[in-house]
């Protein structure tokens, strides 16, 4: 354990490894919670869920999972708007509030206005006696189960909570849980040994990162490990947002992160990777494509769309890691950053 604290880097490798088991322990909790969460969904006229870092990415997921699986209309939307501007009533609506700490301050204020507003609560949180998860009752919150995480930059914890929130999407289908707990977290395992699933960012000066349909959370998540640990602007779009102009923005010494996970992606994915070389940016991709015309392409075993993230942020998360060290920097503790946010409360 000495040696991890002194290791420039050292939490946020050894979290990294830990992912296969996390997610594993969280599809097999939240598989056991399918009773109590399937009718939640099933009755919900809409799901709100908030999210702020890497919850809002897996907010991104859990909304796409919601309506392929659950065929409810679902959408992220701000805690702080929710908190201190909601005005309409909730009631019949399903508000998923995503927390690792369960602490934060702008997430339990929101959860606290929507119960206010009639809505029924989902907390989501690796701390399973924080005020988030007081507010839902224990019945309906589900634990990341991603035990401590020591470094700021969220690996274990965000992988997790994409599994406890696939949970919530499939509760009325528990067979697809059972198939993702089986193989899922050997997928992962595999790619996490694989010396190759990396890529560099030498002389980057600024990123972008893209992705489409569940590659998309990937694309957010991927841009705030890379904007936490080497402290550079780094954007993120759906990949068919991107085209439509801010392609323009790259240039020599940027670099383009593009993840797709199915065949439309990967079309939008190819046309951004041409378009950002021609402009003289450095290209990435991730995928299960054999080939790619990104300048480096890290390939992924193929599997269903909604398991992509699972595998795709490996790559982006080691990356921002040696990125971090070479550049002198310790991104088990981004110079700036808390593990909790605690931001001042809105208007009364």
């Amino acid at each position: 354990m000495t040696v991890i604290a002194s290791t420039p880097g050292g939490w946020m490798a050894a979290e990294m490894a830990e992912q296969p088991e996390r997610v594993r322990a969280a599809l097999a909790g939240v598989r056991e919670q399918g009773g109590v969460l399937a009718p939640l969904v099933a009755s919900a006229r809409e799901v709100l869920v908030l999210g702020r870092g890497s919850s809002r990415s897996a907010g991104t997921y859990a909304a796409e999972a919601l309506r392929t699986f659950a065929g409810v209309p679902a959408s992220t939307t701000s805690p702080a708007h929710l908190a201190w501007s909601q005005q309409r009533r909730l009631d019949g609506t399903l508000v998923v509030a995503i927390s690792q700490s369960g602490e934060s301050t702008e997430i339990i204020a929101a959860a606290r206005r929507a119960l206010e507003l009639g809505a029924n609560l989902v907390a989501v949180t690796n701390s399973p006696a924080s005020e988030l998860a007081g507010l839902a009752g224990p019945r309906q919150t589900i634990h990341f189960r991603a035990g401590n995480e020591i470094a700021v930059p969220a690996t274990k914890s965000f992988t997790s909570s994409l599994a406890c929130l696939l949970g919530l999407a499939m509760a009325h289908t528990p067979t697809g849980l059972v198939d993702a707990e089986a193989e899922l977290p050997q997928l992962m395992a595999e790619l996490l040994a694989d010396p190759d699933a990396t890529f560099t960012l030498d002389g980057t000066t600024d990123i972008a990162c893209a992705g489409e349909g569940f590659a998309e959370a990937v694309g957010e998540e991927g841009a705030i490990k890379l904007r936490e640990t080497l402290r550079i602007p780094v954007a993120s779009f759906e990949t068919s947002e991107f085209l439509h102009g801010s392609i323009n923005s790259v240039r020599p010494r940027s670099t383009l992160v593009t993840v797709d996970a199915d065949p439309s992606g990967r079309s939008l994915a190819e046309q951004a990777a041409v378009g950002a070389a021609s402009r003289g940016a450095a290209t990435v991709s991730i995928g299960a494509s054999a080939t790619s015309s990104a300048g480096r392409h890290i390939r992924i075993p193929q599997v269903p769309s909604h398991w992509v993230p699972f595998l795709a942020v490996l790559p982006i998360q080691r990356a921002a890691r040696e990125a971090a060290i070479a550049r002198g920097e310790d991104p088990d503790r981004p110079p700036g950053l808390s593990k909790i946010t605690r931001i001042a409360t809105g208007p009364a």
